[in-house]
């Protein structure tokens, strides 16, 4: 961490705004938390929390020792209910989420190991359960950015620009009205940050272990240890993951297990195709039709795309990390954690809007960095970056307009992809910048 000498000097770099300029910034933060609070309040009284419900459903027939998952393995992607013991037990908890033609309940997706974090919600009634995890979300998010804050020593000035953000993102809106689990990852990977740029290797790793087995996209960061050499905490971060995934096997039935791995997390291998997957997968896969390279029509890409996909974002990402280490305290360092936390959504096969909460500590060190150059170059950058989170932070649901699903104006409903590929080229633009004009060591 750097000491206060270095603390203060950073703060000078910053540009010195007039008082007045400051009152209205606060006006605006505390306007848009008012806001985020009033739906909120909404949301705990009108909301059916529909991810956080299917796990709910699912965690109350694990507590039964019935089965959980809906596999649906005569499909290539998931449709209506299949599982009876699901609709039924969904029906009693009144967990089911009503349509015009059809009523179901979302399948419970992720590995066997998130029952840890979900059994003790399945003790309580639903009604009160969704409420606790409303709650617990909204901190969590609080939290997950104070603590990334506070890793890179961020100036005022900054975090008071991330507070607006955070309150206005989509990301984080549609998290918190879907109760999804993303509020609980992004923690989790703030939390391995902290640890880990404070020295304490051990427990980042138990932290990023076991945010890794209640969900595959954090072993990306081990990866990114690994390619840094940093085999110890790589080797503790994998070492909690399998425990915990083993832990799982006699806590909720080896055939639970066995569906996971064996039908269940081999769909997510695939693109969905829609203008909702922010993926590079997706977006080949979704204007696949337009161009004629794939067949009209389809639910899920190839397999080979996902790989293919995944494998120019990983190449292209340690191409830019090329070089040596850089100090954990350094500008540098958070630009490459930058780029990871980008990376991870743009690789996985199928990234929602929820996904992209990991990409707001990207923003708070790109933002960081910015606010620190006033030449020319990093003037494009910032309206890049401007551009960037007004498509994925500000657009609502105007991208899924049916009009836009189909034909050549596909590729107006892909704008969210577009933003999280403008982002990832912004990073890689500054670490090559800081990179040039100063020694990582």
């Amino acid at each position: 961490m750097p000491n206060e000498d270095d603390r203060h000097r950073l703060l000078q770099q910053l540009p010195q705004l007039p008082r007045a300029v400051l009152i209205v910034l606060w006006i605006v933060v505390a306007s848009a938390a008012v806001r985020f609070g009033m739906d909120v309040v909404l949301l705990a009284k009108k909301s059916e929390l529909r991810d956080f419900a299917a796990c709910y459903t699912a965690a109350v027939l694990a507590k039964d020792g019935r089965s959980f998952y809906d596999p649906q393995p005569d499909r290539e992607w998931f449709g209506d209910n299949q599982n009876p013991n699901l609709v039924a037990a969904a029906r009693t908890l009144g967990t089911l989420h009503s349509h015009e033609e059809f009523e179901h309940v979302h399948i419970f997706s992720y590995p066997p190991a998130m029952m840890f974090v979900m059994l003790p919600f399945s003790l309580l009634p639903f009604a009160v359960a969704k409420l606790i995890w409303l709650a617990c979300s909204i901190c969590a998010i609080g939290l997950g950015m104070w603590l990334v804050g506070r890793a890179i020593q961020s100036s005022p000035l900054t975090a008071l620009c991330m507070a607006f953000l955070a309150l206005i993102f989509h990301p984080v809106r549609n998290t918190v009205d879907l109760g999804q689990v993303n509020a609980l990852l992004f923690v989790l990977v703030a939390a391995f940050f902290f640890l880990y740029r404070s020295g304490r290797d051990v427990w980042a790793g138990l932290v990023l272990g076991v945010a890794t087995a209640i969900r595959f996209h954090p072993a990306l960061l081990i990866a990114y240890l690994l390619w840094r050499r940093d085999f110890r905490t790589a080797a503790v971060a994998s070492a909690i993951a399998v425990a915990v995934s083993v832990l799982a096997v006699p806590a909720f039935g080896v055939e639970e297990s066995v569906i996971y791995f064996t039908q269940v997390a081999p769909k997510f291998a695939r693109a969905l195709v829609s203008v909702e997957n922010h993926s590079l997968a997706g977006f080949l896969a979704t204007v696949g039709p337009s161009l004629g390279l794939t067949e009209p029509g389809q639910e899920v890409g190839s397999p080979w795309t996902a790989r293919l996909a995944a494998g120019v974002v990983l190449a292209l990402t340690a191409t830019l990390l090329t070089g040596p280490a850089p100090r954990r305290s350094s500008q540098a360092a958070n630009l490459e954690f930058a780029l990871v936390f980008a990376m991870i959504p743009l690789a996985m096969p199928n990234t929602t809007i929820n996904h992209l909460l990991l990409i707001l500590p990207s923003y708070w060190m790109v933002l960081e960095c910015l606010l620190r150059h006033r030449d020319a170059h990093e003037t494009f950058l910032a309206v890049l970056v401007g551009l960037s989170v007004i498509v994925i932070g500000v657009v609502n649901d105007f991208y899924m307009h049916p009009i836009l699903t189909q034909g050549l104006l596909v590729f107006a409903g892909e704008i969210k992809f577009y933003g999280l590929a403008i982002l990832f080229g912004v990073i890689g633009c500054l670490l090559h910048r800081v990179r040039a004009q100063r020694p990582t060591r």
